[in-house]
């Protein structure tokens, strides 16, 4: 029996003394501390450099809505009956959603009130008619605006034999109570072909991108700027992201590095610059090339 008790004494000395070698290790610290978690998917990768950061949003991580028969949208942020308080807004970016139209179907009449709305066709047409007399069918690479200022009803809808793929964009305006108003522009391939083709201006000038180029003059409510590109393979765009802004890109079509960060298909990244000093982004289309979105903004 008392050899039995000092075999018992002896062992726990030794457990004693291996937890507080481990505890000097700060071993023991991390195993309590930080349990493993197995996470089966990444929802988002962030890097961080000196004059800014980037942070990806895999394109398997938007939220899928199909409410109907004719419509599948991927959020980006929260809208209608989805609500995710990590998923509200980026800056004055409060809407971007991929829609799916099915043909002979879409959006009835609506109101809307003190946004920012635009679109942006990808493929198919998307016609438009609202409450001021507006009415008119866009095809792909064309833009829709709307000022919904204090008040206006319209409908998009795809009254085409084929299915209609856009971005429906909305953002906040600088002030409530604005006039409500309707825009448009065309835009042909080669208008948006290896350059930064901005198809909304803001309240501010123009980023003086090497690039960059100059649409047909829809003005935002709002200091932001819109701009869209279709980039062949390896093509490169080079960026100066001002102090104090920031960008929300999406990849619309084929893959896109934004600096060391690789995008696919419906991918998106936000790209923030610091408050002291410029970022410096390059654009690189992969090697099916690349169809992109990006807005620029005044930093939240």
């Amino acid at each position: 029996m008392r050899k039995s008790r000092t075999t018992l004494y002896i062992c726990i000395l030794v457990i004693v003394c291996i937890l507080s070698v481990l505890q000097n290790m700060n071993i023991l610290s991390r195993i309590v501390a930080t349990p493993t978690v197995f996470e089966p998917k990444v929802l988002s990768t962030a890097t961080t450099a000196s004059k800014g950061s980037l942070r990806r949003i895999p394109a398997d991580s938007l939220h899928v809505s199909k409410p109907t028969w004719w419509l599948e949208s991927r959020f980006h942020f929260s809208f209608a009956d989805w609500w995710d308080p990590a998923k509200l807004n980026f800056g004055a970016l409060r809407v971007v959603n991929d829609d799916l139209v099915q043909p002979k179907a879409g959006f009835g009449t609506h109101p809307h009130r003190d946004a920012e709305i635009f679109s942006y066709i990808i493929d198919g047409h998307l016609s438009h008619k609202d409450s001021m007399g507006n009415s008119e069918a866009l095809p792909r690479g064309c833009v829709q605006y709307l000022s919904a200022g204090t008040g206006i009803a319209h409908s998009e809808m795809n009254e085409k034999d084929e299915r209609t793929r856009f971005l429906q964009i909305w953002m906040t305006p600088d002030r409530r109570g604005h006039k409500p108003q309707y825009g448009s522009s065309k835009y042909s391939t080669a208008d948006r072909h290896n350059k930064l083709l901005q198809i909304l201006g803001g309240t501010q000038t123009m980023p003086a991108w090497e690039t960059a180029a100059s649409g047909a003059g829809i003005t935002l409510h709002q200091d932001a700027n819109v701009f869209v590109s279709e980039a062949d393979a390896g093509m490169s765009q080079d960026i100066l992201l001002g102090q104090d802004r920031q960008a929300y890109l999406i990849c619309i079509e084929g893959g896109l590095a934004v600096n060391e960060v690789d995008l696919s298909m419906r991918d998106a990244i936000e790209i923030v610059a610091t408050n002291s000093s410029a970022f410096e982004v390059k654009l690189t289309a992969g090697s099916q090339g690349s169809h992109f979105l990006m807005i620029e903004m005044q930093k939240a």
